[in-house]
């Protein structure tokens, strides 16, 4: 408790003492600059408790605190009401609601909790203890040890005041409460009305976008069938070529001179190469499409360490020049996922690198980031790929000239493939480059393939409320459209100020938690929420983490979750899910 100060205690033994506490409530919360309706809320909670102590126990003390944090700022108001009573029947079916009393017990203390961001209680035969905390925020310096003694006295000179200036207090504190409530009321109405208005155009634009939509898949499927076809069709003619060449080589009809040999040899090394090139594109059509099997078997990942190691060590033969290393896995762990898929992947991202490497070193490791997930790392000592290069590489068909490189032969499939062939796996391909440096490549994959799904048919999320805090309104749009037909509360924030009234008003069940927010960096709000908050708390993000900040964050919410990834709404549910499941347990 050494991060607490006791600021005044207030002994409840007759009525006017109720009056007392709240007026001790009110004027620390008025020290501490809050707003004029928190320091009724404030005051409120703190009149019900004390009222429930003199009416209920006969007797008790009410302890008034202030919490500073780490910087030495006051971040809260804290209170401690403790009597030695017979206890509280049924406290748990009072705090949630399902108690009904004759006489209206227990409506008093719910509320309390209510307008509190922390409540406890403990209850027994011995008596009962509440303590309970009110946010300060932004957090306001912590008065001197003169000051809180002027406080004291301050609170101790001028006690309760008459019992009918007090109804005439609140009275007027139910007015300004009502007249707030009103002018929200009329602020809702117009918002509404707004609303009501600009949806009209909205739904008339979504009918566009979908038709729209709607072209641009039947052509990309019209694009993926001509090459599905077309490719199809190649592979006859380049197979006839290949087998007849290797027949001539072979000097099956007679021996060829040695310029028909060298001849035949060209021929038969470019429809080799016509040959993968239609491979990769009826690959790059299927999976497209969607129409590409994916057939998962279940294998340990250090034999798949060694299967790289045999294909690099033969690879490297042709590039003396290039030292190499696949380096071990430091625990092996059983994956269930399509292992020549994954092969694939790695296969063309390790040929990329020999490539691009004119003399240095290649290295693969293999990470284990989580329990889910496991991560090949591809990284090489050569020319590196600029900034503007590094989303075209992933475009089918484009190549990035690099001089002193022109001799370097492909067709600009490796990596698209490879980034679809991940997207299939549950996966993705981050890159990090510079020119001159190098480049490392990440094939972050699913362990196992068959992820247990979201019981959609089940779902339920009624009464559960989400906060979004997000600037990006495409980005919470699509939450909104995720969630809703669930029947789960969606509430919207576009920056981190928006967002701190609903935090301490509504105290919603879950938050996604946007890093990139205009006002304030994501991260830091985190910190500055009470922990009570951070167990509801999931960032949602598209910004690319390094290892130290993703640790970091993890440590203080309860999940990461990456827009870019393509199962990104699976995902969503799949955390909404659980966290939701953890409030009812």
């Amino acid at each position: 408790m050494s991060n607490y100060r006791r600021i005044t205690t207030v002994s409840i033994t007759h009525e006017v003492d109720v009056v007392s506490c709240r007026q001790s409530a009110k004027q620390i919360a008025a020290w501490l600059g809050l707003s004029t309706l928190e320091q009724i809320r404030l005051a409120t909670s703190v009149s019900e408790l004390a009222r429930n102590i003199y009416q209920y126990a006969g007797q008790g003390s009410f302890h008034f605190d202030l919490r500073k944090d780490s910087q030495g700022l006051v971040n809260a108001i804290g209170f401690e009401a403790v009597d030695r009573g017979h206890g509280i029947r049924e406290i748990e079916r009072i705090l949630d609601g399902s108690y009904v009393s004759p006489t209206g017990m227990g409506v008093g203390l719910r509320g309390a909790q209510k307008l509190m961001d922390e409540f406890d209680i403990q209850t027994g035969t011995e008596g009962t203890r509440i303590r309970a905390l009110k946010v300060v925020f932004p957090p306001q310096p912590f008065p001197s040890e003169k000051r809180i003694q002027e406080i004291r006295r301050q609170l101790q000179h001028e006690g309760a005041s008459d019992p009918y200036v007090e109804l005439q207090v609140r009275g007027s504190e139910l007015l300004l409460t009502s007249s707030e409530l009103h002018n929200k009321q009329q602020e809702l109405e117009a918002t509404n009305q707004e609303l009501e208005n600009t949806n009209k155009g909205v739904v008339a634009l979504y009918s566009e976008l979908e038709k729209a939509s709607q072209e641009l898949q039947e052509a990309s499927d019209s694009k993926s069938r001509f090459f599905s076809n077309m490719t199809h069709e190649f592979r006859t003619p380049i197979n006839i070529i290949e087998n007849i060449s290797k027949l001539l080589l072979k000097g099956a009809d007679g021996e060829l001179n040695p310029e028909q040999y060298k001849q035949v040899r060209f021929i038969s090394s470019a429809a080799g190469e016509l040959s993968d090139l239609v491979n990769e594109l009826l690959d790059l059509a299927e999976a497209e499409s969607g129409r590409m099997d994916i057939v998962p078997t279940r294998f340990s990942l250090a034999d798949f360490t060694e299967q790289l190691r045999q294909f690099t060590g033969a690879l490297s033969m042709r590039y003396p020049s290039i030292a190499w290393q696949i380096a071990p896995v430091h625990s092996d762990v059983m994956l269930d996922t399509d292992r020549n898929r994954l092969f694939q992947i790695l296969r063309n991202l390790i040929t990329n690198a020999f490539k691009y490497t004119p003399e240095g070193s290649v290295t693969v490791r293999c990470l284990l980031p989580d329990n889910e997930t496991v991560e090949f790392l591809v990284e090489d000592s050569g020319v590196g790929i600029s900034e503007d290069n590094q989303a075209r590489i992933f475009e089918e068909f484009a190549r990035v000239r690099i001089p002193g490189l022109a001799h370097v032969q492909g067709n600009g499939l490796g990596l698209p493939l490879a980034a679809r062939l991940a997207a299939l796996l549950r996966g993705e391909i981050q890159l990090h480059s510079e020119p001159g440096a190098g480049s490392r490549f990440t094939a972050r994959i699913a362990r196992e393939h068959h992820q247990s799904a979201v019981d959609l048919q089940n779902l339920d999320l009624s009464g559960i409320t989400v906060l979004v805090i997000d600037d990006n309104e495409a980005d919470r749009y699509l939450v909104h459209h995720v969630l809703e037909p669930f029947h789960a509360v969606v509430m919207e924030s576009p920056t981190a100020a928006a967002s701190i009234d609903k935090m301490h008003a509504i105290r919603p069940d879950i938050i996604l938690l946007d890093l990139d927010l205009p006002d304030i960096y994501g991260a830091d709000l985190l910190e500055s929420m009470d922990w009570s908050l951070h167990s509801r708390v999931l960032i949602n993000t598209a910004k690319p983490l390094e290892n130290a900040e993703r640790d970091r964050l993890l440590g203080m919410c309860q999940g990461i979750l990456l827009k870019t990834q393509p199962d990104y709404a699976e995902a969503l549910l799949q955390h909404v899910q659980r966290l939701a499941g953890s409030l009812s347990a």
